[in-house]
């Protein structure tokens, strides 16, 4: 048997690892008590990293929740949990959402690099891993946002080429800071259909292309669509629909709508008849 030391690493009242050491203890004392000091920092580190990691997956977790759940009981119950753990929604911030384009068996580790790096930028009071391909910033506004978007461009380039940023709005409460994510998502939806070619896109610029995406699932537009189709079906149906926008784009006033559309405001009566016979549940005004 080999002299030596052999020291207890204990951390919370448990024994985590024993660190040995081979050799005379009284020549080696000094060399194992700067072993035995470097092993407990290592093992602090360690424990109080995954202990932040865990804090971390928590709350990345809750807020998922509650963006998900809102008002709801269980969104409720997100939000008073996140609330516990410290989380700060009375600040005013802007929502930065990042979705990335990245193979699955690099996905873990660039998503660490970039979760990990975020977050030492200049103005970032949170970062939050929304999903395995969407990641949140919030600004703290404490710096120009140019600087900080420059900050995660380049944080990005240095790691993927494929990747979307969505600004929304200044938010200062949780159901603001929900709807203005909404918002940095939609924009991105929206944004990287009609503009491909960018990467940045802010609802500030593109506010009514988000609403006309929002409409077009809607009761009301699905409703017109379905009724401007019955219209078309019809023999005149082009010709009606074309009536129909004059006469509504001048206000329902017969004489201005004759004059553009070129034809007799008898003709024109007729053909708002026509309009009436086929929706005979809209109550059309005739023209006098």
């Amino acid at each position: 048997m080999h002299p030596g030391i052999n020291h207890p690493i204990i951390y919370d009242d448990r024994v985590v690892m024993v660190v040995g050491i081979s050799g005379d203890p009284a020549a080696i004392s000094r060399y194992a008590e700067l072993a035995v000091l470097t092993a407990e920092l290592l093992v602090r580190q360690a424990i109080e990293m995954r202990e932040t990691n865990w804090r971390q997956r928590l709350r990345d977790t809750l807020f998922c929740q509650y963006l998900e759940q809102g008002a709801t009981p269980a969104g409720q119950e997100a939000l008073h949990r996140l609330l516990e753990l410290g989380f700060d929604f009375d600040t005013p911030r802007v929502p930065i959402v990042v979705t990335v384009q990245v193979e699955q068996h690099q996905l873990s580790d660039i998503l660490s690099t970039l979760l990990r790096e975020f977050s030492q930028l200049s103005g970032v009071s949170d970062v939050i891993l929304l999903g395995s391909h969407e990641i949140l910033i919030l600004n703290a506004l404490s710096e120009a946002q140019e600087t900080l978007l420059r900050g995660i461009e380049f944080v990005l380039s240095n790691q993927i080429s494929h990747y979307h940023i969505g600004i929304g709005v200044q938010a200062d409460s949780a159901p603001d800071i929900r709807e203005a994510i909404r918002f940095a998502r939609s924009v991105i939806e929206v944004g990287s259909k009609v503009q491909p070619q960018r990467q940045i896109y802010y609802f500030r610029e593109m506010a009514m292309l988000c609403l006309f995406r929002v409409l077009e699932d809607s009761y009301m537009v699905n409703f017109f669509i379905n009724n401007v189709r019955q219209l078309l079906e019809h023999d005149s149906g082009e010709v009606l629909l074309d009536t129909l926008s004059s006469f509504i784009a001048n206000n329902a006033e017969p004489g201005k709508t004759s004059l553009l559309l070129g034809i007799h405001r008898n003709t024109l009566t007729y053909r708002l008849q026509q309009l009436k016979s086929i929706y005979s549940s809209i109550r059309w005004s005739s023209p006098t």
